[in-house]
């Protein structure tokens, strides 16, 4: 009921907008895609690069992998691993 609740409130923020919620996953997908490349030069993200010093980055990636559902049991799960420590840039698996 939750997730469900969820949905609903993103396609409110669709619909605000005066678009309609696209129910094709691949239009899905590209949208997603379209807004992390679209984020690399908000002033948000110039900021973050400019107090980290963050320099000669050409831009910035997405990865899309197919999604797993860690909730069937107790002997299935999630989660997410990185090469580097995202906080310090440390090459050590976080």
């Amino acid at each position: 009921a939750d997730l469900k609740k969820l949905c609903e409130e993103y396609k409110k923020v669709y619909l605000e907008q005066g678009k309609k919620f696209p129910s094709d996953p691949y239009e899905q997908l590209h949208a997603c895609v379209k807004a992390v490349f679209g984020s690399w030069m908000t002033p948000r993200a110039v900021k973050y690069r400019e107090i980290n010093n963050v320099k000669s980055l050409l831009g910035t990636a997405t990865n899309i992998q197919t999604m797993v559902f860690g909730n069937m049991g107790d002997d299935s799960g999630t989660g997410v691993a990185f090469s580097r420590n995202p906080s310090t840039g440390e090459n050590i698996l976080y």
